[in-house]
């Protein structure tokens, strides 16, 4: 049987879900190993998320930003592994593990891929001049034999200078897991009468733009907002009708989206986000930045709506909330779209074409 290696240093949020997803079906198929570091989101408990069958180790040195000595443990913790597990395929999950296992790994003696999830590049909270630096060190670390696999089409196409051998395999959800969820959920009515909950689900960094969330909160006094999530940049959150509720079970996670009117995505940039397609699979109508990746599945005023400023999304969520048909209906889009075109059953069916056309089979 063959093998496969996932490598992360972000092993949370969405890139967890990610590599779940990928594993839960490549398990049956494949042996699979995922070399890891956890972020502050990341589960205590996160093994009992995947299969069993499934081996672990975790990857010295690594962190998040640009440290050159844990870099360098990093790099040989990395070389280390791959020459003791002897993998049939790498496959690179975002930035860090994708220029750290380029440069560490034979492309000529192994198959790779590398799926950025969001290029750093693209980070808005960060000087251009910064930005330049990362969007050279992905060029420089392009390696003809190393498939780039973006996970939207956006992703693709801000993948043109640094990528020269690229595919896009659309993001997916496990639709399954979450019915499961969901048919559990009662919707208490008589709450619903007696307030308005608006939410989100992310890490509270600049990346999901907590200030906009705020400023729309602040315009909206009288609707409740949650925040589903934690993070470094929890005091921006200051309005008086928002709560944010810390990391809590994905469970729990659902259960609020679902209790939830209104999902509010106030992201400067993304990938294709997890947290955006459970909501509108939850059949929420989703008003979200006109950022990539959320134009990768949002269709303004057909499955969800696309704003810029705080007085479109306040007006936008005013419009939703004194139409409950139009929620309805706008819900209802939402969760076709992503049954449709965005679950793990296609995601498996195109990697699994991908692994016939390179020849990658048992």
């Amino acid at each position: 049987m063959k093998k496969i290696l996932h490598i992360t240093e972000c092993l949370g949020s969405g890139v967890l879900s990610y590599i779940r997803n990928l594993s839960s079906w490549q398990v049956n198929k494949y042996q699979i190993v995922i070399a890891y570091s956890t972020r502050p989101e990341t589960p205590a408990n996160f093994q009992d998320l995947f299969d069993t069958r499934i081996k672990f180790i975790r990857v010295n040195g690594f962190t998040r930003e640009i440290e050159p000595v844990n870099d360098w443990k990093a790099f040989r913790h990395i070389r280390k592994i791959v020459r003791d597990e002897k993998p049939d395929l790498v496959h690179l999950h975002s930035t860090k593990a994708g220029v750290i296992g380029r440069w560490a790994i034979d492309s000529r003696k192994y198959i790779i891929f590398y799926s950025p999830h969001a290029y750093s590049f693209l980070m808005e909270n960060c000087p251009n001049w910064k930005r330049s630096i990362y969007k050279t060190i992905e060029r420089l670390s392009d390696r003809k034999r190393v498939l780039t696999i973006a996970d939207s089409d956006g992703e693709y196409i801000a993948g043109n200078d640094v990528a020269r051998n690229r595919k896009c395999i659309q993001n997916g959800i496990d639709t399954k897991e979450l019915d499961l969820i969901i048919n559990q959920c009662k919707r208490d009515t008589e709450k619903a009468k007696k307030e308005v909950v608006v939410c989100n689900l992310g890490k509270v960094v600049s990346q999901k733009n907590p200030k906009m969330f705020n400023e729309i909160a602040k315009k909206l006094p009288d609707y409740k907002f949650l925040w589903i999530g934690a993070g470094p940049l929890e005091q921006e959150l200051d309005s008086s009708n928002i709560k944010v509720t810390g990391w809590i079970k994905k469970e729990d996670a659902i259960k609020t989206i679902v209790d939830s009117d209104i999902f509010l995505f106030t992201s400067s940039w993304e990938s294709l986000s997890i947290a955006l397609m459970e909501a509108m699979y939850a059949a929420k109508p989703c008003v979200a930045s006109k950022c990539d990746g959320n134009k990768d599945v949002i269709v303004s005023g057909k499955n969800g709506y696309l704003c810029n400023t705080v007085d479109d999304y306040v007006k936008t969520i005013e419009m939703l909330i004194k139409d409950n048909d139009l929620q309805k209906r706008i819900g209802a889009h939402a969760r076709q779209d992503i049954l449709l075109k965005h679950n793990n059953s296609l995601l498996e069916e195109k990697y699994t074409e991908l692994f016939n056309e390179i020849g990658f089979i048992n």
